[in-house]
């Protein structure tokens, strides 16, 4: 199945409100940004699968199913600046994870003073968290998800093939230059023992 933009979509928020949703999917990568407005929400966040990030070929640990990125340019955007979501007139910061399973404990953060990310104070938290779950119950249900989920497995695979590429060229190196340095230790001991081998008969 093909990726597609979707357009117009929308959830209810209850009392919040009505959510309006515009995607559009990274074909690369699988990331698929989201343009959300709603009553004192607008601006956009990038949804990646969570094993995106996940070494194939190590433990499967996968603590999650979804990341929502706050800031992520040039992914899902065509290389454009997004604007990050506000809510309440409070831009989001950092990293979301998401299970599908737990969607009421989203948690959504700002940027502190001192430059780490904190949470939301408590109503735009739970504005932040009914606005974060209702575009993650969209993401979960389209109908390319699998075809997402390929494309950022392909992507992550790619990641490490070059990562590991990397990885063995240095091993590699590391070997050639102490199987050298080896040799040379040898040949100092042999020479060594040859020197102080029994001394010549007068």
């Amino acid at each position: 199945m093909a990726l597609h933009e979707d357009h117009y979509a929308a959830r209810g928020l209850g009392r919040y409100g009505q959510l309006q949703m515009r995607s559009l999917a990274d074909p690369h990568s699988g990331a698929v940004r989201y343009w959300l407005t709603a009553p004192h929400v607008r601006g956009s966040l990038v949804f990646v699968p969570a094993l995106l990030f996940a070494d194939p070929t190590g433990p499967l640990r996968q603590p999650c199913d979804l990341y929502i990125f706050a800031r992520l340019d040039g992914t899902a955007g065509a290389g454009r600046h997004e604007r990050p979501l506000t809510v309440n007139g409070i831009e989001l910061a950092g990293r979301s994870a998401v299970r599908l399973d737990q969607l009421d404990q989203i948690e959504a953060h700002r940027l502190g003073k001192t430059g780490v990310t904190e949470p939301l104070p408590h109503q735009s938290r739970a504005l932040a968290r009914a606005v974060l779950a209702a575009a993650a119950e969209h993401w979960a249900v389209r109908s390319d998800r699998t075809v997402l989920e390929s494309l950022a497995r392909r992507s992550t695979a790619e990641h490490f093939l070059s990562h590991y590429t990397e990885e063995l060229a240095q091993r590699e190196d590391a070997l050639r230059r102490a199987q050298e340095a080896l040799a040379a230790t040898r040949r100092r001991l042999d020479l060594l023992r040859e020197l102080t081998g029994p001394a010549p008969m007068p």
